[in-house]
């Protein structure tokens, strides 16, 4: 490759690693949405249709995509012995605002059957430090799903 299309690579942000990073972090939302929804041990339909709006509307993806996104996640979710990787993918990649929405994705999916229960709770606020955000934005982002 010419330096050409090297600078052409580096600065064009749609070029083949790009795409992938954003699908890792794409991926990486999906499976902790879906360990979010696991949580309680119930398979709620209403938290699964959360997560699908959630993943649809923050990523703006037709209902295709977020239905492969959902099937490239779901195997990765029910496989995973640790959230390390997935996490990982989140803390390199976004900034502190953009992990505020997906905990507060979490929080929607928790929340989803207006119920939370002890084990969401706990994972939230795991999740959370493990996403490096403040007590302050836990709340904030818990105030602004459940309105308490």
């Amino acid at each position: 490759m010419g330096l050409f299309e090297r600078l052409a690579e580096a600065l064009n942000p749609q070029t083949e690693e790009g795409r992938d990073v954003e699908r890792a972090q794409r991926i990486a939302a999906a499976v902790l949405l879906l360990e979010m929804a696991h949580a309680d041990h119930r398979h709620a339909e209403e938290e699964y249709d959360e997560i699908r709006r959630q993943l649809k509307t923050h990523f703006a993806l037709d209902d295709a995509e977020t239905d492969d996104l959902m099937s490239a996640a779901q195997p990765k979710a029910q496989q995973s012995v640790s959230l390390y990787s997935y996490l990982k993918t989140l803390n390199e990649g976004l900034d502190p605002a953009e992990k505020r929405q997906v905990l507060e994705m979490l929080w929607r999916v928790a929340y989803a059957d207006r119920h939370l229960d002890a084990h969401e709770e706990h994972l939230l606020r795991e999740l959370s430090e493990m996403l490096y955000l403040p007590h302050s934005e836990f709340i904030k982002a818990k105030l602004a799903v459940t309105g308490e």
